[in-house]
């Protein structure tokens, strides 16, 4: 059994099945190219599977990445709520100016660069385009000050 193959049989019914868990075409497509691609590393057992087994296994894959990619969504929603309400709080100043908070500790650029991040929301690529630098970098030294301030963070707590 080819890719070809399987995708000319199945590929129909495993759209439809994407458009009702995700309610997006554009996103449906991504699931059933996403499942079709996790087909390539299969062939060999697909092939073995008669046809009702090989329309469950690509239903349950299917599934399976529906919910990897909803849990991924959720699990970066929760973090990104996170740092702003952290970035936020570091951002007031009665917290930034007398009581020795972390946030303190960065220096202006730092500070600067959080800021741009967390509370103003900026891309890194953005942020690399106002301070004319390149969108790596940006990423870069944003992980390594977010880094310090955990650390700091778990010593203080």
């Amino acid at each position: 059994m080819t890719l070809a193959e399987l995708y000319r049989d199945y590929e129909r019914e495993i759209r439809g099945r994407a458009l009702k868990l995700t309610r997006d075409a554009s996103a449906a497509d991504d699931l059933v190219q996403d499942t079709f691609v996790r087909v390539l590393g299969h062939l060999v057992l697909l092939d073995q599977l008669n046809r009702h087994q090989r329309r469950a296994w690509l239903h349950q894959t299917l599934q399976r990445l529906f919910l990897d990619q909803r849990s991924a969504r959720l699990r970066q929603a929760a973090l990104l709520a996170r740092l702003t309400q952290e970035a936020a709080a570091w951002a007031e100043p009665e917290t930034v100016s007398t009581d020795g908070s972390a946030f303190d500790l960065l220096d202006g650029a730092e500070r600067r660069l959080m800021e741009m991040r967390y509370v103003l929301g900026m891309t890194s690529r953005q942020i690399g385009v106002e301070l004319g630098i390149p969108a790596a970098t940006v990423r870069t030294r944003i992980h390594q000050v977010v880094k310090r301030l955990r650390a700091i963070r778990h010593r203080l707590a």
